[in-house]
């Protein structure tokens, strides 16, 4: 909610909402009926005037409440959009990390193929050598002509060397051949697996491309929601402008008017503020043994100074939710984050309620307990064990459910750390 002070219309307690009927039922509860006689009769010699004032204040309120359900509506909207650009930038960053893995593969087969392309040029390297080598012996057989083979044939002694003879010439002719067959084909398959690598490293750029299309149309998507919502938020300040124009509209009820709903209404509303007090102090008594005396031990560090301090830091009054986790934050160390609970909302909470940690905010940009609260929201701090703390005039505990149910009718609860700072 805002900062700013709520005046008592803002909490319910019009002039209109206690009627000489309403203010017999409260006399009646409290036992007080022999008080009423005196306010009833004062009140009557003014109730044509209070009646003519009343048609005016009603019209004036019916309108507020009209631009207060369209303020929700547009809030509800916005809050709607922040979560859908939630969901977009994280399928954004998952698209990016599958881009970057594809891409550490991709340099993977860049280097496979330079090293298969090493090992194709070192056999390159072995078949010339091996050419060299067999082109200088075929120019020394040339040049020697036959009769190096004639020779070697008739230097032989016996037959048994001419054929050992006649066969080694043959097994070196057939060893050099085979060997740069052998050469040939290592360097055929070196280049096969090279080509099957490029095929592969082609497959991959075409799934990187692929996927950066994927994240190009995903920002496209996002950029679009961004405007919207920034139309949508115009759209919100408009309604917010509409809405304190009619808020002052209704309080500006002349001098007169006034004076006759408080002669009338005076002794009234201190009765029901009575009964609202004890009818609060009931309910914080029953609270109170489930309420723990001390912060429970939950994390170490900024997280439990944090917790600590949601249970130290008092109210700071009603209305004032957002001022009181600010004073939580400063009391714990952290730092001072200003703001109502929607700026916060908007600023820090991008998360899921069903993702909510420790330490965490959890808000809404729009609260249906009260003008303020449709118009500023509200916010609380989750302390873990299923409990989220916040102020409504008091510090309160509720159940994670219990804050999601009174809060969120009209927009979507989220949550985050606040200042961007995570404190587990």
């Amino acid at each position: 909610m805002s900062r700013s002070h709520v005046r008592m219309s803002d909490a319910g307690l019009t002039p209109r909402t206690v009627t000489r009927r309403d203010a017999l039922r409260i006399f009646m509860g409290a036992g007080l009926c022999a008080s009423l006689a005196p306010h009833m009769a004062l009140a009557a010699t003014t109730q044509e005037k209070l009646d003519a004032a009343q048609l005016s204040y009603e019209e004036a309120q019916a309108e507020l409440e009209r631009i207060g359900e369209e303020y929700s509506e547009i809030a509800s909207q916005v809050s709607e959009t922040q979560v859908e650009i939630s969901g977009v930038t994280t399928q954004i960053n998952d698209t990016q990390a599958v881009i970057d893995d594809t891409q550490d593969k991709i340099d993977d087969k860049e280097d496979e193929i330079s090293d298969k392309q090493k090992e194709i040029e070192s056999t390159q390297k072995k078949i010339e050598t091996k050419q060299e080598q067999i082109g200088d012996r075929m120019s020394a057989a040339y040049k020697s002509g036959p009769r190096r083979t004639l020779d070697l044939l008739l230097s032989s002694a016996t037959f048994e060397e001419l054929t050992s003879s006649i066969f080694y010439l043959d097994k070196v002719s057939e060893s050099e051949r085979e060997m740069i067959e052998e050469v040939k084909e290592l360097k055929a398959a070196l280049v096969t697996q090279r080509e099957e690598l490029e095929e592969q490293k082609a497959e991959l750029e075409e799934q990187k491309a692929e996927l950066e299309e994927q994240k190009a149309e995903l920002e496209s998507y996002k950029d679009d929601l961004e405007e919207l919502q920034e139309q949508q938020r115009a759209e919100l300040e408009e309604a917010r402008a509409k809405q304190l124009e009619s808020q002052e509209l209704v309080e500006s009820l002349s001098e007169e008017v006034q004076e006759l709903m408080a002669q009338r209404d005076a002794e009234l509303l201190a009765a029901q503020q009575a009964a609202e007090e004890a009818r609060r102090r009931e309910e914080e008594a029953a609270r109170q043994p489930q309420t723990p005396s001390q912060a429970p031990v939950t994390g170490s560090g900024p997280l439990a100074s944090v917790i600590s301090a949601c249970y130290s830091t008092p109210s700071p009054g009603s209305g004032l939710c957002a001022a009181w986790v600010t004073d939580v934050f400063q009391n714990a160390g952290i730092g001072s984050f200003w703001g109502n609970a929607d700026d916060m909302y908007y600023s820090w909470c991008t998360t899921s309620t069903s993702n909510i940690k420790p330490g965490m905010i959890i808000a809404v940009n729009s609260s249906p307990t009260s003008n303020a609260g449709r118009i500023y929201g509200h916010i609380g701090i989750y302390v873990g064990s299923n409990t989220v703390m916040h102020n409504i005039g008091y510090v309160a505990s509720y159940s994670l459910s219990q804050w999601i149910s009174v809060y969120g009718p009209l927009c979507t609860p989220l949550c985050g750390w606040l200042g961007g700072i995570a404190l587990s």
